[in-house]
């Protein structure tokens, strides 16, 4: 074979090989790969925006519920405070759904729209305890959902260091902060502070301060929804953390968990998108997600798989390298044969 030729054969064959290898060490898949693959994630962390309601329709069914008054009916009351928090009045809802709380005490919905209603405005503690009573009414309210609802609250009422040393889900906190082993050290609130007080100057110190920080978390008071359920081994784990996002697309906490659930799946690209969001929203964890974001854009940019180059490559080298060997056997015939006749 031409010399020139089998310089290209090799060629070929290395770049091919060296594909073929690096496939079989990295699993960080590209950004269209983890669309095919989790279509209801992705929408949520690339396109997670409010479907604006039709107020003109929202305040038509105001008027229809207040002309045809049924004051006994909970499912009345329920329809009525859903407009108002529809239309983004959620103060109005409180009011209707506070005074007749006690009289529905057994009716799930006037406790979810009333815990709606209150996390809406804020009022982390009060909603906690509506969405609480919500689910001892249904434990499997909305699909098995609900107890990611109250999940979020019991971390939204925490104070901003538990905040930042936690995710909502907790039991995924050990593993967002990579290391959470070690003896337990420190107990009381100043000595936590101290603990907690390390500049990420390089990464040795940052290393320190993320062990010291999942050793201070592994001692928190765990949220008190941990007692009845496991969140992590829930069959509805990525759906819950998607309804939350949806539900409340403003909060950091829900992106910090929409990351989290798509580097559970490997899907880099999208837990970075994801933290990146939940930076933009001023996340107490901010610091602690940006050392992820730039770690999870390190390992993509180190995976052959993420560059689609390379199999271009290989796709148009393939034609020409078989169509050069044809030619370089023609002539190399061609030559053969002129040779004999002189």
């Amino acid at each position: 074979m031409h010399k020139s030729m089998q310089t290209l054969l090799r060629i070929l064959f290395l770049v091919f090989f060296s594909f073929t290898a690096t496939a079989c060490i990295w699993d960080a898949q590209s950004l269209w790969r983890e669309k095919l693959r989790n279509h209801d994630l992705a929408q949520t962390i690339l396109h997670n925006e409010a479907i604006p309601e039709n107020t003109n329709d929202l305040r038509a069914t105001i008027k229809s519920l207040e002309a045809d008054r049924h004051e006994n009916d909970s499912m009345w009351w329920n329809n009525l405070a859903g407009a108002y928090i529809r239309l983004g009045q959620s103060g109005t809802a409180v009011k209707l759904l506070e005074p007749v709380a006690g009289k529905f005490r057994d009716d799930y919905g006037i406790h979810a729209n009333l815990g709606t209603a209150y996390h809406l405005l804020g009022r982390y503690q009060d909603a906690e305890r509506e969405i609480a009573r919500d689910l001892e009414i249904n434990p499997n309210a909305h699909f098995g959902l609900e107890k990611y609802h109250l999940a979020l609250l019991q971390y939204l009422v925490r104070d901003t260091k538990y905040r930042a040393r936690h995710v909502y889900v907790d039991e995924c906190t050990a593993g967002f902060l990579a290391d959470s082993s070690g003896p337990i050290l420190f107990s009381q609130a100043e000595e936590l502070d101290q603990v907690l007080a390390v500049e990420y100057t390089n990464d040795v110190a940052a290393a320190e301060a993320e062990h010291r920080l999942g050793i201070v978390a592994a001692i928190d008071t765990p949220p008190v929804y941990r007692a009845k359920w496991n969140l992590l081994t829930d069959k509805n784990f990525e759906a819950g953390v998607i309804y939350m996002a949806q539900m409340n697309p403003e909060e950091p906490a829900c992106w910090t968990m929409l990351g989290l659930a798509a580097w559970n799946k490997h899907n880099y690209h999208l837990a970075a998108t994801a933290f990146e969001k939940a930076i933009d929203l001023k996340s107490p964890q901010s610091d602690l997600l940006q050392k992820r974001v730039d770690g999870l854009h390190e390992y993509i940019n180190k995976s052959h798989l993420t560059d689609p180059t390379i199999i271009l490559i290989i796709f148009c080298l393939a034609p020409v390298v078989i169509l050069y060997y044809i030619y370089s056997k023609i002539r190399d015939r061609y030559k053969l044969k002129m040779r004999r006749l002189a």
